[in-house]
């Protein structure tokens, strides 16, 4: 999602993130390089990456939003399904969360 103007500063202590950018979503151009350069900055462990012909909600299975809006949002947006870049994303994701939310016996 969007981040915030003093990205260190509101960062400085996270948890460890996982995060998946669209590169087609205007809304957010930027963002994943931004979110990496922070957390490298600030020594956080992260695993960004950015799809580059993913847009934004690309993580769903079907449209969304009113019919009506749909090419709207898909044209500004570049929002919808990509089910090749959410295959790798939700691998990412499981793997990482496998890894910082395992139990240590």
């Amino acid at each position: 999602g969007r981040l915030p103007k003093e990205i260190d500063r509101a960062l400085a202590g996270a948890c460890p993130i996982v995060g998946s950018y669209g590169g087609t979503d205007s809304s957010l151009k930027g963002a994943a390089k931004k979110l990496e350069d922070s957390l490298t900055r600030l020594g956080i462990d992260h695993d960004v990456k950015e799809y580059p012909d993913a847009g934004h909600s690309f993580l769903n299975d079907a449209e969304s939003g009113p019919p009506v809006l749909r090419f709207l949002m898909k044209r500004i947006l570049g929002a919808g399904p990509n089910p090749e870049a959410a295959t790798d994303a939700w691998q990412r994701i499981d793997a990482f969360f496998a890894e910082h939310l395992a139990s240590k016996s």
